[in-house]
């Protein structure tokens, strides 16, 4: 399943994407009665929203926050979750000989200036839903290196998670096949080889603003409260 490999192959739009991934996913026969969905990044937000909807399931947002060699601004070379999680590309730290006291004192600093300003401007402070023996539908509407992915999948463990699965439309073939390891399942319409860029998979990919993100998580959450209420 998901393995289709041309060059040249695009998606129409998000909602395209989204349409040709749940085809996907009905193939594996989930169980999705104790299932929450959770989104990765403020672009995937509204894909996440719309399977919500399609599923019937809550959709939350998990924040991460990726870590930078001191050289190079534009080079990822770990990522931190708000649970605390860190994900290294230990290839890159050592080939720049960065110190893990450099990589963990800056998990630090982007928890408490930017991860925590995140919740509480996206969330309003609220922590993420309980994920324990939940059913976890990671989402994005592609997926590049991995890390991100990798540290979600990893936090959802630590939280107690009964199965964690990762949904993308898009996903290089090599990051899918090490995911796989760690999580029980990876679920997408097309795993390239030669994976270019997740833009480049879609002939629309218009950006989502903040303003977006926080209507999508402001709705979500309250229905995760309201669904809390009821079950008190």
């Amino acid at each position: 399943m998901g393995t289709t490999n041309h060059k040249n192959i695009q998606f129409e739009s998000r909602d395209d994407a989204l349409l040709r991934l749940m085809d996907e996913m009905l193939m594996w026969h989930l169980d999705i009665k104790n299932s929450i969905i959770l989104a990765t990044s403020l672009a995937g937000v509204e894909f996440g929203e719309k399977m919500s909807q399609k599923l019937g399931i809550p959709l939350d947002f998990l924040f991460t926050v990726p870590i930078l060699a001191p050289l190079n601004p534009e080079c990822e070379i770990a990522i931190v979750s708000e649970n605390m999680d860190i994900i290294m590309n230990e290839a890159l730290i050592d080939s720049f000989e960065i110190t893990l006291d450099y990589v963990y004192g800056e998990a630090k600093r982007a928890y408490e200036e930017v991860i925590l300003a995140d919740i509480y401007k996206f969330r309003k402070g609220s922590m993420i839903s309980s994920l324990n023996q939940r059913d976890v539908l990671i989402v994005d509407q592609g997926v590049e290196t991995g890390l991100t992915m990798n540290v979600a999948i990893q936090t959802c463990i630590a939280k107690g998670a009964k199965n964690v699965y990762v949904l993308t439309p898009v996903i290089a073939k090599n990051v899918a096949n090490s995911l796989a390891e760690n999580c029980d399942g990876i679920i997408s319409v097309f795993k390239p080889e030669h994976f270019v860029s997740t833009a480049h998979y879609y002939k629309t990919l218009p950006p989502i603003d903040d303003e977006q993100v926080e209507k999508i998580l402001d709705k979500s959450l309250g229905k995760i409260e309201e669904k809390s209420l009821k079950q008190k």
